[in-house]
């Protein structure tokens, strides 16, 4: 009974270790042993002895290639296909609009001529001249009735006073209107010819002839044209005339009687003048090309300013009034100022244009305009007087600088965008001996938040680590947004029908270096675009391969085993036999050998191993006409195990590890899935004497 009870306490403790292999088995015998009447609560007379197999497992190891290269971070599985391809993507660096809108600095000189200009009319000025001055003998028959005889004169110069608004004038267009006021008792007359004179200077300045006929107590103007003469503020008249006398008929003579000469300027324009100048108004409508490539629709102003640097030879006071039609406020209307300027000064104005909006007349590239509409309002001078020159000029020296905008709407002709990227590292398989790509292909995804279309010109260098360089050239067009910041995804694929990926790939390059640039914008395209607009994207690279690839040597990691100490004393002391059983699953399309280790530390397992089983060979799958492997080739394993061997599975501290020596391709490519696979499956059988004393 108690050499009963021992073994069935026995069994309990080997429960404890064995795998689901070893439950099996046990139960199976345990529903043998029931059916034979055996019961562990009985004592028989005899205690009879037999073997009982304890299974102690070894090794259950699957090994896919995904697990084979899982160090290579740039191999990657095709999630439907399970095909092994390289890949590689490396993120684009962002390119943002910023301060790229700007317009180019605008400079040009403007001057605004006086011309000619108006002085107020310096009214009338008169003389008169006696009878007696003209007809000797009137002061001989002065009181009395005689007949006059017709007779030729010519007065004397007749001062008039001096015109009190002016020095001199030097006349572009005006008049003077000779007015002739008869009180004689004879007519003037027919001809009369009027002489002005400078007083100062005594120099006859114009003459002019009438055949006029002034009757007694009748008044009449001769109208002279002052156009391009200088004229004095005194003048003195000379007239020279005949009359008819008194026609036959007896006249009562007064000798002192008179006729009245007098000179009336009116409606001049001066080209020069030493004389009190009225106010006057002289304007003028300037422009500027705008000669960046582009056709500004609307756009909103961040910053930049106009500096007006005004002076000349302008000798008045004046008040200075621009307007920029093309720069609109918030409300809507034109940007309009005013400023006053001393006579002779420079004078510097700063025109800050933050926060308005441009907005030039329709026009093509190169054509618009902007627009610079001024005016200039001297100040009336008073009682002074000034000289002043039709020539005399305000001069505005306009510079547009720094003009920088939020966003612009219209078009663009064409602004290139140099692509500044830095170099980008691959993670490339060092330790693969070769890769043959069957395909290649570069994808460049582009993300572009500009409303504007654009072409993109671009050189991909790469290079290996060997120094071998190979070349990829882009050349297409860009998507624009939808709307500004939304950004539109362009996708563009190289491939081997486009390009010559497969070569560039084929270095297995782990540094690219990329250069060109971004044309922007399309003559016909009306977009907007803002400062904060954007274009990124990424570069990814994928080629599906195949290997060659040199035998491989893959050491698992030690595991410490833990078997029951009641299991191993039955070893010791009532071991009758072993054996190791294996099977070896081989999904791959190379053939590989296995060795299983027992060591009594980790450190020691591959280095210095208790016990070593194998090479256990593994031969290669096959494959189907495409190259993959269908199905596995199986290898089932199983021979005996010395006494002295399998005394090391009592050992007070125990190891197991895995070497794996996988063939070479022996320089042909083969075809592999991520999902394929090496399974390694390997258990002992010990056989013990149950129910020894």
């Amino acid at each position: 009974m108690n050499s009963l009870q021992s073994f069935c306490q026995k069994l309990r403790l080997a429960g404890s270790f064995l795998t689901r292999w070893n439950f099996i088995w046990v139960s199976f015998f345990l529903i043998v042993f029931t059916m034979t009447g055996f019961n562990c609560s009985f004592q028989k007379p005899s205690a009879p002895s037999w073997d009982v197999d304890v299974t102690i497992p070894l090794v259950s190891k699957v090994y896919t290639m995904e697990e084979i290269a899982d160090d290579q971070e740039s191999i990657n599985a095709d999630s439907t296909t399970g095909l092994l391809s390289f890949e590689e993507t490396s993120e684009l660096d962002e390119y943002r609009v910023g301060d790229q809108l700007d317009m180019d600095n605008i400079e040009d000189s403007f001057t605004l001529e006086l011309g000619s200009f108006d002085i107020d009319s310096p009214g009338s000025e008169f003389t008169s001249v006696q009878l007696n001055e003209i007809y000797s003998e009137a002061t001989l028959l002065n009181g009395q009735t005689a007949i006059v005889p017709g007779f030729v004169f010519e007065t004397d110069k007749k001062d008039l006073d001096a015109f009190e608004d002016f020095a001199y004038v030097v006349i572009e267009t005006g008049q003077i209107d000779i007015i002739i006021n008869n009180d004689l008792v004879i007519p003037l007359g027919s001809p009369i010819t009027i002489n002005i004179w400078d007083t100062g200077a005594d120099t006859l300045i114009m003459s002019e002839t009438s055949t006029t006929q002034i009757a007694p107590g009748s008044s009449d103007i001769i109208t002279m044209s002052l156009d391009g003469r200088r004229l004095p503020n005194q003048l003195s008249i000379v007239m020279q005339a005949s009359s008819p006398g008194s026609g036959g008929v007896p006249v009562l003579i007064d000798a002192s009687s008179r006729f009245e000469m007098g000179g009336e300027i009116s409606t001049l324009k001066v080209l020069e003048a030493m004389a009190k100048i009225p106010a006057q108004t002289v304007s003028s409508e300037d422009n500027m090309s705008i000669t960046d490539s582009l056709v500004v629709t609307d756009a909103a102003v961040e910053s930049g300013s106009i500096a007006l640097d005004l002076g000349g030879s302008l000798p008045l006071d004046a008040w200075i009034i621009y307007r920029l039609p093309d720069f609109v406020t918030l409300q809507g209307e034109s940007l309009v100022d005013s400023f006053f300027v001393e006579r002779k000064t420079d004078f510097v104005n700063n025109i800050n244009l933050a926060n308005l909006s441009l907005r030039p007349e329709p026009a093509d590239f190169s054509q618009q305009k902007i627009r610079f509409n001024w005016t200039v309002r001297t100040m009336d001078t008073g009682l002074d007087m000034v000289l002043v020159r039709s020539n005399d000029v305000m001069g505005a020296d306009f510079s547009l600088t720094n003009l920088k905008f939020e966003s612009i709407t219209g078009r663009i002709g064409a602004q290139d965008i140099d692509l500044e990227q830095e170099d980008i590292e691959f993670d490339i398989p060092a330790d693969l001996d070769s890769i043959f790509f069957e395909t290649a292909q570069l994808e460049l995804e582009i993300d572009n938040g500009i409303n504007f279309p654009a072409r993109i010109s671009m050189n991909i260098e790469g290079e290996n680590e060997a120094g071998s360089i190979s070349l990829l050239s882009i050349d297409e067009t860009i998507l624009p947004a939808d709307q500004p910041g939304t950004a539109k995804k362009t996708v563009i694929v190289l491939n081997q029908n486009n390009s010559n990926i497969k070569d560039f790939i084929s270095i297995l390059p782990n540094l690219i270096k990329i250069e060109g640039n971004v044309k922007l914008g399309d003559p016909n395209w009306v977009g907007t675009i803002s400062k904060e607009d954007f274009v990124d994207g990424q570069v990814k690279i994928s080629a599906p391969f195949s290997l060659r690839l040199p035998s491989q040597e893959i050491e698992g990691k030690a595991l410490e085993m833990d078997i029951d100490e009641d299991v191993k004393k039955d070893i010791l002391d009532n071991l009758t036999s072993g054996s190791f059983n294996g099977e070896l699953e081989n999904h791959l399309p190379l053939g590989a050998s296995v060795e299983i280790l027992f060591g009594s530390d980790s450190s020691s397992t591959f280095t210095n191993p208790l016990l070593a089983i194998g090479p256990l060979r593994a031969d290669e799958a096959a494959t189907d006409s495409d190259g993959y492997v269908p199905e596995s080739e199986m290898t089932n394993i199983s021979f005996s195990l010395t006494e002295e061997q399998m005394k090391v599975f009592t050992s007070d501290s125990l190891y197991q590890a895995v070497r794996v020596l996988i063939d070479g391709t022996n320089g042909k490519f083969v075809k592999v899935r991520n999902t394929d696979y090496i399974n390694i499956k390997a258990y002992t059988r010990i056989k013990v004497k149950v129910n020894q004393d």
